[in-house]
């Protein structure tokens, strides 16, 4: 008769799939979430973890799943030989969830599992093969499987207190202060400076809620008679953050704290020359550099936030008012 042909592969693909589906389901008690034919591009389908309360952990896994005696005819002293395909092996590789390699025994109905690892893996003439363990029988393998995969971690608590701290940033204080500490220049380490304007480009909303609105100050510098911009560690603090950081947009020249100027006369090497009447020299090529070096940044920040040249001209007036280029 005429008509469309369900082949044996097929029946076998899906004698292999609801073996493994059912002992997901019944034995496990996780989840399983086939894999529609015309995506099956070696993946059969993943596996959704749910723990003893009945919670689904995001814990996850993906399957290929292989039925048939011919899967088991080959084997050494300690498992079956699976033999892959050549074409597979990159789709393993970059697949973004561990995956799992299954076989399943028609007579037996056991289904055996392994997780697949290229240093598990041997090159054959025609393609890969790694071996499947005769004693990993999947409807025992609850623990075994758990504890390859990634433990689940309780994320609430630790946003909760990211949230809040997000919430005084954002809706609670006019302004954000950071104190560099003498320390922290010292060691010439920036990371606890350029981590707190990293935490204002999380979004868009709170990057604009910062624009112009980031005091910046030195701590540790008291009783010392020079000069910041006299200071090579604070010079070499200074032209660090101000290569990484975008100053411009954040910082508010309008500061009594004056930390803008305090970089940029620290990155245009400022000399005093009278101490008596207190005269500064700068080097303009180097206060041009910086002044290029933070548009650059300026302008990733505002084309991130979708602002207008209007908009950028706004946030550089005042601050070329203060560095005196107006």
């Amino acid at each position: 008769m005429l008509g469309p042909k369900y082949s044996v592969e097929a029946q076998k693909g899906e004698l292999g799939v609801q073996r493994v589906s059912n002992i997901i389901f019944e034995s496990l008690g996780w989840i399983f979430k086939r894999t529609p034919q015309e995506f099956d591009f070696g993946i059969d389908g993943q596996v959704e973890l749910v723990d003893s309360n009945g919670t689904v952990t995001g814990q996850t896994f993906a399957v290929q799943i292989k039925y048939g005696k011919s899967f088991l005819k080959e084997e050494n002293r300690w498992g079956f030989i699976y033999r892959g395909e050549l074409k597979h092996i990159n789709y393993l590789l970059n697949y973004p969830l561990p995956v799992f390699i299954m076989l399943c025994d028609p007579d037996s109905n056991n289904v055996y599992w392994e997780l697949f690892d290229a240093a598990k893996t041997d090159r054959t003439p025609a393609a890969w093969k790694m071996s499947i363990p005769k004693k990993q029988f999947l409807a025992e393998s609850k623990k075994s499987i758990t504890a390859l995969l990634p433990n689940v971690t309780d994320h609430t608590d630790e946003l909760e207190k990211y949230w809040l701290i997000n919430d005084v940033i954002t809706k609670h204080t006019d302004s954000f202060h950071i104190v560099i500490s003498r320390e922290w220049v010292e060691s010439g380490d920036t990371l606890e400076v350029t981590s707190q304007f990293e935490r204002f480009q999380v979004s868009r909303e709170l990057a604009f809620k910062k624009k112009s609105n980031v005091e910046i100050s030195f701590y540790g510098y008291e009783s010392d008679p020079r000069e910041l911009f006299e200071i090579p560690e604070v010079v070499h603090f200074s032209e660090m953050l101000a290569e990484k950081l975008p100053l411009f947009f954040y910082c508010d020249p309008s500061s009594s704290l004056c930390g803008l100027k305090s970089i940029a006369l620290c990155c245009a090497k400022a000399q005093v020359i009278n101490r008596i009447n207190p005269q500064v020299k700068i080097d303009k090529n180097a206060l041009v550099q910086f002044v290029h070096r933070q548009h650059f940044l300026l302008n990733k920040v505002t084309d991130w936030l979708e602002m207008t040249d209007k908009e950028n001209e706004e946030i550089c007036t005042p601050i070329y008012e203060l560095l005196g280029m107006a």
